[in-house]
């Protein structure tokens, strides 16, 4: 099909987001909210499902094209596994004091299991496909431990960590907020800095090399900066599917597959992405709240299912 201007289709995703983050101020789940709480619980809310949209969008684009994998999104490599192992830890033995609450714990349990695939990559001769196969292993290794814990552990003291497990962007505080969207823009750059090596990846690692592409050391520093992006977002704000898989499928039939201007516009389009659904979220079952994970997965299915069939009709 013909391409978009991706000037055009950036500038597209800024007024989404725009108005997506203007109206998650105006609406909630409470109607008639001052000044003063939307300031207190409105704007780091929405300044959070930005920088969460925009880090696992621009992961799942990143390793979508390391691994020459469309399916492939931010949960791919069981980092999620390892937050998640690590939250209801922490809930169930009450460190939630010690360690700046759900988010502490599950940036650890993120930590240790970006520990375990580094040295997997680090070994020599690891190719994508044993790579990608052991992230897929350390996922169903870290969910068997978090259903066993969780089988084992008093309801009361995982509770919270059940709400999270599903999406949960309620717990931001202003100064959170600021610091994962500051620390999601420097990722964001770094990767964005790699974007010719992500152009020759797509033709495979054996084209990459003989375009004189340091394959190795590209995809360790790759699987580092996507690992960080993704234990950031899910700590965070817990298991939040679809915007990884999804965003950059929807980008990549407007803008095309280089990166240098897919990134950007995978970045502020998964920004506008949560930012809304969020929005949806809160303000769907008002007065009651579901959790964003549910909603993105609701919309993210069919329109995912939407995008392949559209794309197998393309002559």
């Amino acid at each position: 099909m013909k391409r978009s201007n991706p000037k055009w289709f950036f500038l597209a995703g800024l007024l989404t987001w725009l108005a997506s983050f203007a109206l998650s101020l105006r609406f909630g789940a409470v109607v008639d909210a001052d000044w003063k709480l939307i300031a207190q619980l409105r704007i780091p809310r929405a300044l959070l499902a930005s920088a969460v949209g925009m880090g696992l969008s621009t992961a799942g684009a990143t390793l979508q094209a390391l691994f020459s994998n469309p399916l492939c999104e931010p949960y791919t490599l069981g980092i999620s596994s390892g937050a998640a192992l690590g939250a209801v830890i922490g809930s169930a033995l009450g460190l939630q004091w010690l360690l700046a609450g759900l988010t502490g714990s599950a940036f650890i349990g993120a930590l240790a299991f970006m520990g375990v695939l580094f040295v997997i990559a680090h070994r020599p001769n690891v190719s994508n496909l044993s790579l990608l196969l052991a992230g897929v292993m350390l996922g169903f290794l870290g969910s068997s431990l978090l259903a066993l814990w969780m089988a084992l552990s008093d309801p009361e003291g995982i509770q919270g960590a059940l709400v999270w497990l599903l999406g949960d962007l309620s717990r931001a505080r202003l100064s959170g907020s600021v610091a994962s969207i500051a620390s999601m823009l420097g990722l964001l750059a770094l990767i964005w800095s790699r974007s010719r090596e992500l152009d020759a990846l797509l033709m495979g690692e054996e084209d990459a090399l003989g375009l004189g592409v340091a394959v190795q050391t590209v995809r360790k520093r790759l699987i580092i900066l996507s690992s960080l992006i993704i234990a950031i977002c899910v700590s965070a704000a817990g298991m939040i599917g679809f915007i990884g898989l999804v965003v950059p499928h929807f980008a990549r039939r407007f803008v095309g597959s280089l990166h240098r201007s897919l990134l950007p516009a995978v970045a502020i389009w998964g920004a506008a992405a949560l930012t809304l659904a969020d929005l949806v979220a809160r303000v769907a079952t008002r007065p009651y709240e579901l959790p964003v994970g549910v909603v993105t997965a609701l919309i993210g299915a069919p329109v995912f299912l939407w995008v392949m069939l559209r794309k197998r009709a393309t002559p």
